[in-house]
């Protein structure tokens, strides 16, 4: 009884911890326009500020399948959508890397700029994925980004799906714990381009 106990003190908090929540994916709601179409957590809500006649949305999931908070500090979770009209996905590329990297007070792990790789989305399309880490100075605050850029030849626009997770943990513990990569690889590979 004692060994029982014993686990269920110790063993199960942390493996509670360790466990990112896909069931937040079992209920979607689509998001629908001309242009595409994707599924996101029931959970995510939109922020109303950003002006979707220009395609451009932004949704703040904090909390939704992530701890709200870590180390007693909150977590904020954001997806930003937006449109660019260009002639090439490489100019869409230019233009996130420039994104990136732009933050005067921006420190990224040594070595570690930001990683590429591709994805393929719910309409076929392959689509560009960068990921980067970094600690903001004046927010005191590190952050795990994913930005998945996919071109549509026929409107002439790439679209910029960003999502970033702002907590604090100068390890990046937390994004490995939370799996945070596959939380954003789940929400891109339902994108829909029409």
């Amino acid at each position: 009884m004692r060994i029982i106990l014993l686990l269920l003190l110790f063993v199960l908090p942390f493996q509670m911890k360790a466990q990112a929540d896909t069931s937040v994916f079992s209920k979607q709601k689509k998001v629908e326009t001309s242009d595409y179409v994707f599924l996101m957590p029931e959970g995510w809500k939109n922020i109303p500020e950003i002006d979707i006649s220009s395609k451009d949305r932004k949704f703040d999931f904090s909390g939704v399948g992530i701890p709200a908070e870590y180390r007693h500090e909150p977590v904020l979770a954001t997806c930003n959508l937006r449109k660019y009209e260009c002639k090439s996905v490489h100019a869409a590329e230019d233009y996130i890397i420039s994104e990136i990297t732009s933050y005067p007070d921006r420190v990224t792990p040594p070595g570690h700029n930001y990683d590429t790789g591709s994805v393929k989305i719910l309409s076929g399309e392959e689509a560009t994925l960068y990921t980067s880490r970094y600690l903001r100075r004046n927010k005191m605050s590190n952050f795990s980004r994913f930005d998945l850029i996919v071109y549509s030849a026929k409107r002439k626009a790439a679209y910029m799906f960003t999502i970033t997770f702002q907590y604090r943990d100068p390890t990046y513990a937390f994004d490995k714990d939370n799996k945070l990569k596959d939380y954003a690889l789940q929400f891109f590979k339902n994108i829909l381009l029409r």
